[in-house]
């Protein structure tokens, strides 16, 4: 009966997503549109999208994130417990806390991202993730080290390098699109950078750890995740307050100096 739970629970998850969905409210973006009588825009080619520096940008993004997440949350906890024999309690126990204590790191990462923009917090994200990867690491996977704190040190990275991305991806993503193309680049552009840094990640870190019988490749794949989504994040444009009714992708519509001409002096 009890694998049984979790699926029967879902029932009454979706009957409460159906009933939100029915009563929230339109974007006042999507309304405006709705409202007016101006013919839908034409879409842009497919092929312009690989062209959107702002594709990229978001691609890098969601890169350093996904890629971190497939590493702690897939690979390193199963690391500890099949490699390093370690209580499967541990890892299991750490990523549980580190998730509900996610629930005050995402909202708060959401509120300073609204104060004082979207690209600074991710750049101290980023930068986190990648000065504390090596030193958590290697509290991790030491066992002289005491079981608690293991965790603190699994939970540290864990809320750095996956929640507190997670939580500047969701509303920083759909900023960097224009109304034209939003949903379908913003949605092309998750898919892509989660399916390779997820998906690819843990298989090269199992090879990497085998063929090296360390730890090492773990941290500096992390690192290597999270300088992707740095350079992402320096080199993006800043879309907080972006009009979201614009039909230009962020990086795209940034205005361009033009010196005027100096006038000719008669000899």
């Amino acid at each position: 009966m009890g694998w049984r739970i979790p699926f029967l629970a879902s029932v009454v998850v979706m009957v409460f997503a159906i009933w939100l969905r029915m009563n929230l409210k339109e974007s006042p973006v999507f309304e405006k549109v709705n409202d007016s009588n101006q013919p839908t825009a034409k879409p842009a080619p497919a092929g312009s999208m690989f062209q959107s520096k702002s594709f990229w940008l978001a691609t890098g993004l969601r890169f350093g994130q996904a890629g971190n997440s497939g590493l702690i949350q897939t690979f390193l906890a199963g690391y500890l417990v099949q490699t390093l024999l370690f209580n499967k309690a541990i890892p299991t126990d750490a990523l549980m806390i580190s998730s509900i204590l996610g629930f005050m790191t995402i909202p708060f990462l959401g509120w300073l991202s609204d104060k004082i923009g979207r690209r600074i917090p991710y750049i101290i994200m980023n930068t986190s993730a990648i000065v504390l990867a090596w030193p958590m690491l290697s509290i991790i996977v030491d066992k002289s080290y005491a079981p608690s704190t293991i965790m603190v040190a699994l939970i540290v990275i864990h809320n750095c390098a996956v929640l507190g991305l997670f939580a500047l991806e969701n509303i920083t993503m759909a900023e960097m699109f224009g109304c034209k193309n939003r949903f379908t680049r913003m949605a092309i552009s998750k898919e892509i950078g989660g399916l390779i840094a997820s998906g690819f990640g843990p298989i090269l870190a199992g090879i990497f750890c085998t063929m090296t019988e360390s730890w090492y490749p773990i941290a500096i794949m992390i690192m290597a995740y999270s300088v992707i989504g740095l350079i992402s994040a320096l080199k993006m444009p800043e879309v907080k307050d972006r009009d979201l009714s614009a039909l230009e992708d962020a990086a795209e519509d940034q205005p361009r100096v033009v010196r005027a001409a100096q006038p000719s002096r008669s000899l």
